[in-house]
């Protein structure tokens, strides 16, 4: 509950400068991708439609010429937006400030940990698609019965998004490592596992819990095909953007037990008042 708490609080504190800052990633998102393409997929399971391997995993993965071509385009451009987030929080937890002076110098500093960590993703997001794609492929061959290959092709989804997720609860404080101590991808990783070590419970409740809500209804109009879901997707990333950088570089300082100096400076102005 920590963990999540300390999120929580800085991005209402300080919720219009994060959104200003991942709007434009967030536009992206929302307009050009469908992130509940596993919930269409059960919510339109029709086993005459899968003919080859292919109609099942461009149905999981949205994968084709189109979204290829845009992500050239967009991951450089999300790396940019986000490195402007990370450094925008870096100094303001650090140091207290919250300014936008030297912000390019601070996006060249995240740029490449930002870059690195979002082809790592979109890997990860590919291999688990195509495992996915693979087994309800294997159970609309093998078993006749649509209820059953689709109890199934639910159940192995569930199983591999768990180990997905627990290897991102295991991998979340590479980023802040990264980019607070300059520690190359390798050795954050495994400084991250180091120190999420008796903390992983509480860190996967802070990962999980409060994007239910945005998940459920992202889902929800994925599952009934509203059209003006796009508009209302884009809001949500904002949220899920925001929330997710910030816990963090707010959960990397609170168990490094370093002194955050915005709230330092929010205690002392109080205090002078």
């Amino acid at each position: 509950m920590r963990f999540s708490r300390l999120a929580l609080q800085y991005l209402r504190k300080n919720f219009w400068y994060l959104a200003l800052a991942t709007l434009v990633p967030s536009v992206i998102m929302g307009l050009l991708t469908e992130p509940c393409t596993n919930i269409q997929l059960f919510a339109n399971f029709k086993p005459e439609t899968m003919v080859t391997f292919g109609d099942v995993f461009f149905a999981v993965s949205e994968l084709n010429w189109k979204s290829v071509v845009v992500g050239i385009f967009a991951v450089p451009i999300f790396s940019v937006f986000f490195s402007i987030v990370c450094g925008l929080e870096s100094k303001h937890m650090r140091w207290g400030i919250l300014s936008g002076e030297g912000l390019m110098k601070r996006v060249n500093n995240n740029f490449l940990p930002v870059f690195k960590l979002m082809l790592i993703f979109i890997f990860v997001m590919e291999l688990y698609a195509v495992i996915c794609a693979l087994f309800t492929f294997l159970w609309v061959k093998v078993i006749q019965k649509t209820a059953v290959a689709l109890a199934l092709t639910i159940t192995i989804n569930v199983l591999l998004f768990i180990v997905m997720l627990c290897a991102m609860v295991l991998l979340s404080l590479t980023l802040p490592i990264m980019s607070i101590t300059g520690l190359n991808l390798r050795k954050a990783i495994a400084e991250s596992i180091t120190l999420l070590k008796g903390k992983f419970f509480r860190m996967l409740f802070a990962i999980v819990i409060p994007v239910i809500i945005p998940y459920v209804i992202m889902a929800t109009l994925a599952a009934f095909g509203i059209i003006w879901r796009k508009i209302i997707n884009i809001f949500l990333f904002v949220y899920i953007f925001s929330y997710y950088i910030t816990l963090m570089y707010t959960t990397y300082l609170d168990i490094e037990d370093i002194d955050r100096e915005d709230l330092k400076n929010k205690y002392l102005k109080l205090v002078e008042d």
